[in-house]
């Protein structure tokens, strides 16, 4: 009984600790430390001087950093490790997690109102949750793009040139690294946020990038696309169902719909990666929406679409892609 009472200790006590993992990460990320000690080591107070912030706390930063070996201490000087970099920096890099880091500090400023969801049931959309959303979806994007690269089809469509549309294109970020991958393609983006759309249209200025505001459950498109993608966004959606038919509809005869999404796991025990879509469950539900599993999935894809394949990117993220029949 007292092994098993220091087992689950040290479990829970490690849950405490992560939480502070998560802001010194965060923080690092946010205030670019990461990318200074990235180019060139230096001392803590060469730090302090290259980027003006407040010496106390880019002291404090830096002993925090260093004792959750994030960064290390090397001949007076603070640096980052190699593997460090790929975690925390490189944004291609298939083991980025600097972006989830971002999206668990930012959206943790907005947990008081849980409180309401427990009492009342009222959920809460908050101006953190697309600068949150931004940063952790990063990693999607260059997994999609390497994805579509192994993808026969895809990647021959999109080379030679299609007609692409974004449903849910947030700010746009995703339509931009298409852009820069596919040049030959035209893009759409569509989204029911003003904010994200501004943003959006910032990025498309002067590129074959279209951006528009529209709910997707109300969206026209008939017989114009060759790829519908939803990245990260189906989960948002009230009327799925609604959503998907306006999605066959865009799309021409033959037609691939792309839905990249983090999905339920089978067990809800086995893996860091189930715990962490479970964790994200809830705060999901204090912003009114929940994940699906590959049921759900297929259920909704089934009437209107064939040849529906699911590719693990790992993290419980998953390439789905279906056929218009």
């Amino acid at each position: 009984m007292k092994k098993q009472q220091s087992i689950d200790f040290a479990r829970l006590w490690g849950y405490s600790v992560g939480f502070y993992g998560v802001w010194i990460a965060h923080i690092g990320r946010q205030m670019s430390l990461f990318d200074h000690l990235d180019a060139s080591p230096m001392s803590i107070e060469e730090l302090i001087s290259i980027t003006k912030l407040y010496p106390a706390a880019v002291r404090a930063w830096c002993s925090a950093a260093q004792a959750y070996r994030l960064i290390i201490a090397k001949n007076g000087k603070v640096q980052m490790k190699k593997q460090m970099r790929r975690i925390l920096v490189d944004k291609t890099s298939p083991d980025y997690l600097g972006g989830q880091f971002s999206y668990l500090a930012l959206r943790s400023l907005d947990y008081g109102a849980f409180e309401e969801l427990f009492r009342s049931g009222k959920t809460r959309k908050t101006m953190s949750t697309l600068n949150a959303v931004q940063q952790a979806t990063e990693w999607d994007h260059y997994a999609f793009l390497a994805a579509a690269r192994r993808h026969k089809k895809l990647h021959q469509l999109l080379l030679t040139g299609c007609r692409l549309l974004d449903v849910g294109c947030g700010t746009g970020s995703m339509l931009d690294k298409i852009h820069k991958e596919y040049p030959k393609s035209s893009l759409v983006g569509i989204d029911t946020s003003a904010k994200a759309v501004a943003m959006a249209r910032l990025i498309a200025r002067g590129k074959p990038i279209t951006i528009i505001k529209r709910p997707s459950e109300s969206m026209k498109f008939a017989n114009e696309f060759e790829i519908v993608f939803l990245g990260e966004s189906l989960y948002t959606m009230k009327d799925k169902e609604r959503v998907l038919s306006n999605c066959w509809r865009a799309l021409k005869d033959y037609g691939t719909i792309v839905i990249m999404e983090g999905l339920l796991p089978k067990s809800k025990h086995n893996s860091a990666a189930s715990q962490l879509i479970m964790g994200m469950q809830l705060d999901f539900a204090l912003q009114g929406q929940m994940f699906m599993n590959k049921k759900d999935i297929i259920l909704l894809l089934n009437n209107k679409f064939s040849k529906t394949r699911f590719e693990d990117l790992g993290g419980n993220v998953y390439l789905v892609t279906a056929t218009k029949k």
